[in-house]
């Protein structure tokens, strides 16, 4: 059981140049009694561009408000919720792996609370496929039919697949709503991304969504459909981390949520020298024209410039804490590795 991700972040550091991409699969997504922390951010960068080795820097990202997602077992959800996820006899297409607490929404006479969506998980993809919910005060259990494939799996760089959805429910003493939904998804780029204090190799997917909200009032025997703006969600996975390390979704083209993994621990910035007893940190960070290196082992370095390229080598040394020149590079962000896919650290130079 995972309860907190944070300290599996050192394990995943991983290089820009490992010249290869990932793939993602069902072990890769979360199971029930994990709970994944995350940052909430808020950015105007654009998270589109992408491609094959791509290097995606998201360091000046500020942390703002903690959240959390924790899955928890389909038996330990309302039993009244159950019925029809957890019946593989009856409906194994809905047949749940675990379940998440959703927001309560409402509007207009309409109210969803005491909320859990449900998630199946295996060899063939990841998908959403309903939730339960009080309904106006009333148990209601809504599956989605067709479900919504999230991911199909393997998730490798070019796929491109696409998903309908629909889901209806009674509304008591109003009619009913209903919510059709198309997901198209593309995985558009593979490659390093670099977040406040976190470096991982990734697939970007990107996911556009259109839905179609229909309202039907009994009352007056009429009904309405209402087509949302366009939803997109960049999405940046990780080997063996449940969620996306970070999402951003633009809603009409504007950024409307940002999420992301965060952990301090794992970099040092400003000028203090090491901590001892910590693992491989840099110091100053920025840098000038110079940089102090604790903690990477004794193996050769090289320092990666945002295009991917190796732009400064740097020889074995046994020092404990080496000295390294990095005078006359043009500012930005670097990322400092060892090539034996060892410690991967964050460098600004000139800021």
């Amino acid at each position: 059981m995972k309860t907190n991700l944070y300290p599996f972040a050192a394990s995943l550091l991983v290089c820009a140049t490992s010249g290869a991409q990932i793939v993602i699969g069902v072990g890769d997504m979360p199971s029930a009694g994990d709970t994944v922390r995350y940052r909430n951010a808020v950015t105007a960068q654009d998270p589109a561009p992408a491609g094959p080795g791509f290097l995606w820097d998201f360091s000046g990202l500020v942390p703002g408000t903690e959240g959390a997602d924790t899955m928890v077992s389909v038996g330990s959800t309302p039993l009244a919720y159950q019925f029809f996820f957890n019946n593989a006899l009856l409906y194994p297409a809905h047949k749940a792996n675990y379940a998440m607490r959703g927001t309560a929404i409402g509007f207009q006479g309409f109210s969803l609370s005491d909320l859990f969506d449900y998630y199946k998980n295996n060899d063939e993809g990841f998908r959403n496929v309903g939730f339960g919910a009080n309904v106006n005060g009333l148990p209601a259990s809504v599956q989605r039919n067709p479900v919504d494939w999230i991911y199909r799996f393997p998730l490798e760089y070019g796929d491109v697949d696409s998903s309908f959805s629909h889901f209806q429910v009674a509304v008591p003493t109003l009619g009913f709503f209903a919510q059709d939904q198309w997901r198209r998804n593309e995985v558009d780029g593979w490659g390093t991304l670099i977040l406040p204090a976190d470096t991982f190799e990734v697939l970007r997917v990107r996911s556009r969504i259109n839905r179609t909200d229909t309202v039907h009032i009994d009352q007056f025997n009429i009904g309405f459909s209402l087509p949302e703006p366009e939803t997109v969600e960049y999405k940046w996975i990780a080997a063996g981390v449940d969620e996306p390390v970070l999402q951003v979704t633009t809603t009409g083209g504007v950024n409307t949520v940002v999420r992301f993994w965060y952990s301090p621990d794992s970099i040092t910035t400003g000028v203090a020298g090491p901590t001892p007893g910590t693992s491989a940190q840099v110091w100053p960070n920025p840098a000038g024209a110079t940089v102090q290196v604790g903690g990477m082992g004794a193996g050769p370095l090289q320092l990666i410039g945002a295009d991917g390229r190796v732009v400064r080598r740097f020889p074995a040394s046994h020092q404990p804490v080496r000295t390294l020149e990095v005078i006359g590079l043009a500012p930005g962000t670097y990322l400092l590795k060892a090539p034996d896919n060892g410690p991967v650290r964050r460098v600004v130079i000139g800021r």
